[in-house]
């Protein structure tokens, strides 16, 4: 029997999921089940009650419960996280989604390996998990804090998760970081000798493919698709964007994203004298996306903290070339897609942005589309995986 024609069964576990993120497990699992194996979902959705209120956080369906979504099957929990309890939550959480897979053993029988994205808290409960039922485990991780790309992400580790993480760390029978940045960080939480195999993030890359821009004026368009938090050095790129765009009247920059509301963004945004070439779209579904992507001639990435990010795979397989700061992996962007630039640091990404604007010709798109291909297309990632969960059986 050939690998891909084996049915496994691979039980996934995000630490978070939709409709609170968690669109790359969702997108690993629906390819996974293209070639051959049963892949599913066990899903204990944290619900924050500060982001949706007493009356909304009550609102959402109770108990355990099937449903099949976007092509696969989700086994659904909603957990109401309230403020200021996130040790005691985090328990919670882990203890409840333990008692969920004992259900779901019950109802659809035990997985051949749990899947976990993120330590903290999928994780975690794989471990428990393994503990009482046996279940061999792999941990995605996915956090861009494991990179140390600055001081700000150092500063996010908490002592007293420390322990956590050694334990689901530890206890894994793979780790799989989206980039070899984050392997030295995850090193430190290992107590035993536990494989470590990087396995890049995943694009549609026959949606998001390579097409020939048409500019019809003597605009030059650069995108951004991100929302609006600190990671992503929104008080970086509009400093240095306004520079870049004070010093060449022919740029534009297109920003899709969600969040770009509030008092903080206000005081950013109000700095900024070249304000009226800087359009907001809001967060936009996949095919409006695709056309952003299509109608820009470079891409721009200001992140302070990065792991290996999928907006960024996307541009590249539409063949943009890329301006980034060096949390990108190098795997992703080197001197033939992209100009990589210091984290934190306004001047350089503004003479970044500036140089890309001169010599964004230069780049071949096709070829940049091509070679993202090998890396992070959907067939590719989903057959490294499956490789992964064999040698782990065996």
């Amino acid at each position: 029997m050939s690998l891909l024609s084996q049915k496994l069964h691979i039980l996934h576990l995000p630490s978070w999921y939709l409709p609170e993120g968690g669109q790359f497990c969702r997108n690993q699992v629906r390819e996974l089940n293209q070639h051959g194996i049963y892949a599913s979902v066990l899903a204990n959705v944290t619900i924050p009650m500060r982001k949706y209120g007493i009356i909304r956080s009550l609102s959402f369906p109770k108990g355990y419960f099937l449903s099949h979504e976007d092509d696969i099957d989700v086994f659904r929990n909603y957990h109401i996280s309230f403020p200021f309890f996130k040790k005691i939550d985090s328990h919670i959480w882990a203890r409840k989604t333990l008692k969920m897979f004992g259900v779901y053993c019950e109802k659809y029988g035990k997985p051949d390996v749990i899947h976990a994205h993120s330590v903290l808290w999928g994780g975690y409960a794989a471990m428990l998990i393994k503990k009482k039922y046996g279940v061999p485990y792999v941990i995605t991780e996915h956090k861009g804090i494991f990179g140390m790309s600055c001081q700000w992400a150092e500063e996010q580790f908490i002592t007293w998760q420390d322990a956590y993480m050694k334990e689901a760390f530890s206890n894994a029978d793979m780790i799989i970081p989206v980039s070899k940045k984050q392997i030295p960080k995850i090193s430190t939480f290992l107590e035993n000798d536990v494989p470590i195999q990087v396995v890049s993030n995943m694009v549609d890359t026959d949606y998001f493919h390579y097409k020939k821009r048409e500019n019809v004026s003597d605009k030059i368009r650069a995108v951004m698709v991100n929302g609006f938090n600190h990671a992503k050095a929104y008080d970086i790129l509009f400093p240095a964007a306004d520079i870049a765009l004070s010093k060449n009247s022919k740029l534009t920059i297109t920003i899709a994203g969600e969040d770009f509301f509030g008092e903080k963004f206000e005081q950013l945004l109000s700095k900024v004298k070249n304000k009226d070439r800087i359009i907001f779209l809001g967060e936009l579904e996949h095919p409006n996306v695709r056309d952003a992507l299509w109608s820009a001639d470079f891409y721009i990435i200001s992140s302070r903290v990065e792991a290996q990010p999928v907006s960024t795979l996307e541009a590249l397989s539409t063949g943009l070339p890329v301006v980034c700061t060096e949390v990108v992996p190098k795997q992703i962007t080197n001197e033939s897609n992209s100009i990589r630039v210091p984290v934190e640091n306004v001047e350089a990404l503004s003479e970044g942005i500036l140089e890309m604007s001169e010599r964004y010709k230069e780049f071949d798109g096709e070829k940049i589309a091509e070679n993202v291909k090998k890396i992070a297309d959907r067939r590719v990632v989903a057959k490294e995986l499956i490789e992964v969960y064999n040698t782990i059986i065996k």
